[in-house]
């Protein structure tokens, strides 16, 4: 069995704050541990029902060079680098492909405008307002299920602060074990649990995730084809920027939309245009 990992930092056990988020944060080191800890944790977890599973680990946060390779579970392989369109035109599916069986994402966080959630943003925080998939609101746990349905692949599980399970339940096909890591506070603060629980939790849910996939309780999450992806930004420069990339239609003052015939093609295209939609390129970019 093939498992991919899609991994984020936002919901990591015990990060609440940006200054755990950047390379230039006081505190940024040890929340690379604590990312690195919880990937650990699910991987663990999956190899008691799968104990020949090999993982793919795309490490989906900022600069995309957070997990530490030297501390990764030796099962796992990963994929490091920024998610400029010409390096990892998936962004945080970067890695998954048909060879892949199913899928798992840790250190999620809830979609951009989530009433009082924890660092809450959809791909990049200054620019995404709202993003869309078939007129639907949704975050980065459907956009990235999305992506694994083009080739048939269900998620099984996803972890990050509560909030994020109610958009998760309503988004994404029904089966997959939610394991929540912190109780949400507001945008920079949360009751966390410690290392040493999420660690049993993690281990816990994605034993279970893979023993109901093994079962086939799990369905893959295909949007409607052809399937239209539509961006709001927080500016009209940015809209104007986005749509010079081939294939995008300006669907407002600040929203820009492509329709494509697979999720695939459209989410690589989107990501595409909302990296050229920067006023300049961000250091995460590079």
């Amino acid at each position: 069995m093939k498992i991919f990992i899609s991994a984020d930092m936002e919901g990591v056990t015990g990060v609440v704050h940006r200054d755990q988020l950047v390379p230039e944060g006081k505190t940024y080191e040890r929340a690379r541990k604590l990312m690195t800890a919880d990937i650990n944790a699910a991987i663990t977890g999956a190899l008691r029902e799968a104990p020949d599973a090999q993982f793919i680990v795309c490490d989906g946060h900022g600069v995309m060079r957070n997990i530490l390779l030297e501390d990764l579970h030796e099962a796992a392989q990963l994929v490091i680098g920024p998610a400029s369109p010409e390096n990892k035109p998936l962004c945080q599916s970067q890695g998954c492909d048909e060879t892949c069986d199913v899928g798992l994402f840790t250190g999620y966080h809830s979609r951009s405008g989530t009433p009082g959630g924890l660092l809450s943003h959809t791909w990049v925080g200054s620019t995404v307002c709202n993003f869309r998939i078939n007129g639907e609101i949704v975050g980065e746990a459907a956009l990235n299920a999305s992506v694994l349905g083009h080739w048939n692949i269900p998620v099984a599980m996803v972890s990050g602060a509560h909030e994020l399970e109610a958009e998760a339940r309503a988004t994404l096909p029904e089966g997959f074990v939610f394991v929540g890591t912190k109780q949400t506070y507001g945008f920079t603060a949360a009751l966390c649990l410690p290392p040493a629980r999420t660690k049993k939790l993690l281990e816990d849910g994605a034993a279970e995730a893979i023993r109901r996939f093994k079962q086939g309780k799990l369905k893959p999450h295909k949007p409607k084809l052809p399937v239209t992806m539509e961006v709001e930004t927080y500016r009209r420069e940015m809209t104007e920027k986005a749509c010079r990339v081939p294939g995008m239609e300006r669907t407002g003052e600040r929203s820009f939309a492509t329709t494509a015939n697979s999720t695939l093609e459209a989410a690589t295209r989107m990501w595409t245009a909302v990296c050229r939609a920067q006023d300049e390129e961000p250091g995460w970019l590079k």
